[in-house]
């Protein structure tokens, strides 16, 4: 038994051989553990090797080619092992040489396909490929050896269905494997525009290794993205729904699935996933910090792990609502000295992610501060809210979906004092017009048709669960914190990262339920704000005076005069007061387990 509880006696088990400078025998056993590589050597010593499965990928059988003494999988990095008749291999060269091609080779080859942890508990952590390809001849006709060689292949894709978020292995589950095909958008002008260079270079040879079927689609135009989950049949990508670009593509699709009439069944079905090809790259270095998986020796690989043998987690949205518009965010809010910086060096993008330094430098010489009132409900006790966040998540009485027929209680146009009077249900549209998408159908994939063209003026309504603050024209709760100042910065951040080297929320979780909120008032000197500055990479900026860092619920920040930018997950919002709320777990994405 292990640690879980969980049997340990053999799934399958084969001797193989392997030829190099000694002759060593493999006993190769599958567990629930994984692939067990048992070498035995002629003095008598043993030596065992685990690839656990949750570090296995995916598995393919394979055949000879017939053309060349070499068989047709090449691994990389990779030991060959040859059932029990004997036969050589090359481990140094990294590939199966086949000696009797000339006799008709009969043999059946299985390749599994894995990424280990290296240099554990140091610094230089990373993951590394491994290849082990099997080569079963037994028998003399390659259909019977083939037979063996699937009965492996489908043991083994049994485990990988069977992982489950607790690393406890459970029996597959229809309601986490609706579908094998996924669906990847590709952002070609993010970060320094190499997107599709990176998609077919890095992610399709792992999504291959993975038997991930895949379409492709590539965006043409801002809020492509947006349209695309608005109007599309998403239920036929029940592997989910992989973002290759900033963190700005995330958020057009998330607020594309709140614009579904069927939004909670779309959240409820769909799994996210982002590849990091942007300048930011928060959502990603958030997931892999949170999972303790090392991310700066190969962010693209690591992200990519996570699609293809990552878990299905819950993760908070938050529900933004300024004047004129509601839209959902992942990441942040930024108001003051960051968002400024996000903005403003937009110009200068070319640079990629150092444009964020460079224009820090710049505006830490001319430090600004901005008269405003922030409200705030705070969470006095973090233990029992993000017990009571768990509890909500298993329940549906947060989440309502309103019939289609039903009335919609606000109309845009009005007295903006007056425009939230009605709390029933608060809605935003907008008018958007909308060109045929650039789609790319690949790897044998389905045709797919354009999205449809929308009308101009036409009506397309943010959806969601339900609000449960007051309208931005009414006060605040009694109960909550009210502070009218002049402030440098306020940032709302909801994952660890908004950057990959910015840790703007060392304690925050995918699923904690808080909105971390970070105060700078006006009074700070330049040089301690060069250290907060400085800190930011390592977390220690919260140890610097004047920094405050706030565990909230919601807020509401109402600028008293115009200068900075408001920000939400990088894109730019029209200036006006704003009020945020956590909306616990409503959405799910892929993240390995955690491991030390």
């Amino acid at each position: 038994m292990d640690g879980n509880g969980l049997t340990t006696l053999p799934i399958l088990e084969e001797t193989f051989y392997a030829l190099s400078r000694k002759q060593y025998s493999y006993k190769v056993s599958l567990t629930n553990e994984g692939l067990h590589l048992t070498k035995s050597g002629d003095d008598g010593t043993e030596k065992t090797d685990l690839i656990h499965i949750r570090d296995i990928i995916g598995c393919k059988c394979m055949r000879n080619s017939g053309k060349s003494d070499h068989c047709a999988c090449r691994p990389a990095k990779a030991g060959t092992a040859e059932a029990a008749r004997g036969g050589t291999a090359e481990t140094d060269e990294c590939r199966v040489r086949v000696p009797y091609v000339e006799a008709g080779d009969c043999s059946a080859y299985l390749c599994v396909y894995a990424f280990v942890l290296k240099n554990v508990g140091a610094k230089n952590k990373k993951r590394d490929k491994m290849t082990v390809t099997l080569r079963f001849r037994n028998y003399r006709s390659y259909d019977e050896n083939s037979r063996v060689a699937t009965k492996w292949k489908l043991a083994i894709k049994s485990l990988l269905q069977a992982r489950c978020e607790d690393g406890t292995i459970v029996a597959p589950s229809d309601d986490h494997y609706l579908g094998n095909r996924l669906l990847v958008i590709v952002n070609p002008k993010s970060g320094v525009g190499k997107s599709r260079e990176i998609f077919q270079r890095k992610i399709v040879p792992i999504l291959n290794m993975a038997d991930v079927d895949y379409d492709l689609h590539i965006t043409c135009m801002q809020n492509d993205a947006r349209n695309l989950m608005r109007t599309s049949n998403i239920y036929k990508w029940g592997r989910g729904v992989v973002v290759l670009g900033g963190d700005g593509l995330m958020f057009e699709v998330i607020n594309g699935l709140m614009e579904r009439s069927d939004w909670q069944r779309a959240f409820e079905y769909l799994t996210l996933s982002v590849i990091p090809g942007g300048s930011g790259n928060g959502m990603a270095k958030s997931i892999s910090f949170e999972t303790n998986e090392p991310y700066n020796p190969d962010p693209i690989l690591i992200s990519a792990l996570n699609i293809v043998s990552g878990n299905r987690c819950p993760m908070d949205l938050v529900r933004v609502e300024t004047r004129t518009q509601v839209v959902y965010s992942f990441l942040s809010i930024g108001w003051g000295f960051i968002a400024d910086i996000d903005i403003e060096s937009e110009r200068i993008r070319m640079l990629g992610s150092p444009r964020f330094t460079i224009w820090s430098i710049a505006r830490l010489i001319g430090l600004r501060s901005y008269p405003a009132r922030l409200s705030y409900s705070k969470i006095n006790d973090l233990e029992t809210e993000t017990r009571m966040n768990n509890y909500a998540r298993g329940t549906s009485g947060d989440f309502q979906e309103v019939a289609d027929d039903e009335p919609v209680s606000i109309e845009f146009g009005i007295d903006p004092l007056e425009e939230f009077a009605v709390r029933a249900r608060v809605e935003s549209f907008s008018s958007l017009i909308s060109k045929h998408t650039a789609f790319m159908s690949v790897n044998e994939a389905p045709s797919f048709s354009s999205i449809p063209d929308v009308i101009e003026g036409s009506e397309v309504w943010v959806r969601g669960p339900l609000s449960k603050l007051p309208p931005l024209s009414d006060p605040v709760p009694s109960d909550w914190v009210v502070v009218e100042d002049e402030f440098v910065m306020i940032h709302a951040s909801y994952l660890s990262h908004i950057s990959e080297d910015v840790i703007i929320a060392p304690k925050s979780k995918l699923n904690d339920g808080v909105i971390w909120l970070l105060v700078i008032k006006n009074g700070i000197s330049r040089t301690t704000f060069l250290q907060f500055l400085l800190g930011l990479s390592s977390g220690n900026h919260l140890a610097v005076p004047n920094v405050e860092m706030i565990p909230v619920r919601a807020f509401r920040l109402e600028p008293l005069s115009e200068g900075s930018h408001l920000v939400v997950d990088g894109e730019l919002l029209k200036h006006s007061p704003v009020q945020a709320e956590i909306m616990p777990g409503i959405t799910n994405v892929y993240a390995r387990q955690k491991f030390s």
